[in-house]
């Protein structure tokens, strides 16, 4: 049986990984074990889903109870690149974390800003100047691995931020 770590679990499911761990000690994700302090998250089916019990009260869960059809986007800004030139040039003596985030990721329904990221696993580079995103980007990178945000100093997640909080 196939076992993965919670940070893939929280990716498959599509929340976030305190979520998963809430989960795992309500003991809602069905064969799920410690091994020397980390969780082990059993995948079941030909889907490689772990499997989520659902709770006795409040809504229904959000997380994906399939695989992804949708790729990952990840694209660069480049209107705040820009605006960061500007701003660089008024304050030479500003630091990388008064910038504004330029990295576009974009889940389903969801739209993150960080600084760097980290793709783990295979992507590619999409070019489609007649058809654009919705944002109207014409170079993009999809996957459907992984994505990781790193701050300034290579920190995990801390960068990632909503799109209606930047």
């Amino acid at each position: 049986m196939t076992t993965i770590t919670t940070r893939e679990a929280a990716f498959l499911l599509g929340i976030c990984c305190q979520r998963v761990r809430v989960l795992l000690s309500q003991g809602r994700i069905r064969g799920a074990y410690k091994h020397k302090g980390f969780w082990k998250i059993p995948v079941y089916g030909q889907r490689k889903m772990p499997v989520v019990v659902p709770g006795t009260r409040g809504p229904k869960g959000i997380w994906c109870h399939q695989e992804r059809k949708k790729p990952t986007i990840i694209h660069v800004n480049q209107q705040k690149i820009k605006k960061n030139g500007k701003r660089i040039k008024h304050d030479p003596l500003m630091t990388p974390d008064q910038l504004k985030p330029v990295v576009s990721v974009k889940q389903r329904n969801r739209n993150d800003l960080g600084y760097q990221i980290v793709l783990k696993g295979d992507c590619r580079i999409v070019y489609k100047p007649y058809q654009p995103l919705d944002c109207g980007a014409h170079l993009w990178i999809e996957t459907y691995n992984p994505v990781e945000f790193v701050d300034t100093q290579f920190n995990p997640v801390t960068a990632r931020r909503a799109y209606k909080y930047v």
